[in-house]
């Protein structure tokens, strides 16, 4: 065999077990992520493998040690700690002692919290009692006042109701207009002439399909727009309850939201379906390292031999009313080529740029994606990002973590997406959740997302398990993760079970 099939064959082994094999023939502490460390300790062991110190088999045979917190305890069977050795372990294990203090602090602060939560609930509980006998005692008012029901009726005229009703005078009063503009061909001129404006507004119910409510209990209200150019609606797409409160807020406040996350957890499709299913406009300006100020707001130019200044997509987007602007993968760029966007990220914001002040239009909603929470990469799987100017992170008002979805939703998403059987679906949510645990114990180094639980269903039309699964996973992770890999779709995945499903 070759070294580096002996070095495949080690790695195919649980961490705990390479650990292990090398802990007790070497006094060397290695450092770094685990999955560092179990690739150095397996050159280690490739080389006893060369001069005959040690065959596979007895790799394989070694008991495991533990691994505890991203922190490898090497006390293999026979092995020795050195003076200095012992000292480190001493000092780890002092400090995961402190760490198991604060985390017993946090947790009692924790339960008080939910002590304190239970007691408000149950002032909740009799504050609604006492609103119920409150509102049944208006009732009996009103049926004894009815002479009084038309004057307030005019008390609580709803303005978003009376927006609707204006709005849609209108467009039967233009619709003679706009028939005529169909019939020339001319829609496309006439829409660039036209800003978006809302006609209506909905429950968070009515068009996302799922019932969202404010602190109150009230449900939460979705503008609609009518923006020609909106992005077209995907009707898989799963909605959260707690995504949809933040973008409903800053629909109401205007305030910039900044997501973060995993890949694969929906940040920027969350972005665009939002401004699909409320008929906004949808800017997306995808950033790298190399990208400038005049990039995405713009620059002077000449045109027809005049100097004029040409709006990038960000300046395009800001100045139309409706728009979403979401700034993709920002964490890419460099700092000094982000400071413009301070000024325009401010409330109410107006700055003078390209000869001309600008303004943030009505219904301009700014969000920026990126892995990174804007803290920068601390795991190494994101490379080229980085921490975010404190002044620029400020800007947005919130900033949420997304996750993956949880078993039943995911399972709803690969449904929708592909059509294939729940069961089916359930099967290989199940692959991919074990694949996810494996980047904590550093086994997995990415996290299969749910496009490549996706592209696995769909290649099981035409693949095996295993071509499916190595074309849609295990090949687009590093080398060090395929074993493990190998070894979950061995142990969570069934072929034959697979092809009943099919």
């Amino acid at each position: 065999m070759t070294d580096a099939q002996i070095k495949m064959e080690i790695l195919a082994l649980p961490i705990a077990v390479v650990m292990a094999a090398y802990a007790v023939r070497s006094t060397k502490v290695l450092s770094g992520t685990n999955a560092e460390i179990k690739s150095k300790a397996a050159d280690f062991l490739v080389t006893k493998v060369r001069d005959g110190s040690i065959d596979l088999d007895a790799i394989r045979g070694t008991a495991p040690v533990t691994i505890t917190n991203g922190v490898t305890a090497i006390m293999a069977q026979n092995a020795t700690l050195s003076t200095a050795q012992a000292v480190a372990l001493d000092g780890i294990t002092q400090r995961l002692s402190s760490d198991r203090a604060l985390l017993d602090s946090i947790r009692a602060v924790a339960e008080r919290a939910d002590n304190n939560a239970i007691t408000g609930l149950n002032a909740q509980k009799q504050l609604d009692a006492s609103v119920s006998r409150a509102l049944a005692a208006l009732e009996q008012d009103i049926e004894a006042n009815r002479q009084n029901i038309d004057r307030l009726a005019v008390s609580t005229v709803d303005d978003r109701k009376v927006a609707a009703e204006v709005a849609l005078a209108i467009d039967k009063a233009f619709a003679p207009f706009k028939q005529s503009v169909i019939d020339a061909g001319a829609e496309a001129v006439i829409a660039n002439g036209v800003s978006a404006k809302v006609i209506g507004s909905e429950t968070a119910l009515n068009v996302f399909g799922v019932d969202v409510k404010d602190a109150k209990g009230q449900p939460l209200m979705v503008d609609i727009w009518d923006a020609v150019d909106a992005p077209a609606i995907d009707p898989n797409f799963v909605w959260t309850s707690g995504i949809i409160k933040h973008l409903l807020l800053s629909q109401n406040t205007g305030e910039n939201l900044w997501f973060g996350g995993e890949k694969g957890t929906g940040k920027s499709e969350t972005a665009r379906q939002f401004a699909a299913k409320t008929g906004r406009a949808y800017t997306r300006i995808n950033f790298h390292k190399y990208t400038t100020t005049e990039d995405y707001v713009g620059c002077t130019g000449l045109e027809n031999s005049a100097t004029v200044f040409k709006m990038g997509a960000f300046m395009t987007g800001f100045v139309s009313p409706s728009t979403v602007v979401l700034l993709d993968e920002v964490s890419n760029c460099d700092a000094g080529e982000l400071a413009t966007l301070n000024g325009f990220l401010e409330p109410n914001s107006a700055v003078s740029f390209g000869g001309q002040v600008r303004r943030r239009a009505a219904g301009v909603l700014v969000f920026a994606a990126d892995n990174t929470l804007t803290n920068g990469d601390q795991t190494g799987r994101y490379a080229g990002t980085r921490q975010m100017n404190s002044s620029l992170a400020d800007r947005f008002s919130r900033v949420i973590r997304f996750e993956y979805l949880s078993k039943a939703d995911e399972v709803t998403a690969l449904v929708r997406h592909t059509q294939c059987n729940a069961l089916l679906a359930g099967h290989v949510v199940d692959a991919i959740n074990a694949a996810r645990a494996k980047v904590e114990t550093g086994d997995v180094i990415d996290a299969p997302s749910i496009r490549s639980a996706i592209a696995f269903i769909r290649a099981l039309n035409v693949l095996s398990v295993d071509e499916a699964w190595a074309s849609a996973v295990t090949a687009r992770q590093p080398s060090e993760s395929a074993a493990a890999l190998d070894s979950i779709k061995a142990a969570y995945l069934n072929p034959s079970q697979i092809e009943k499903w099919i």
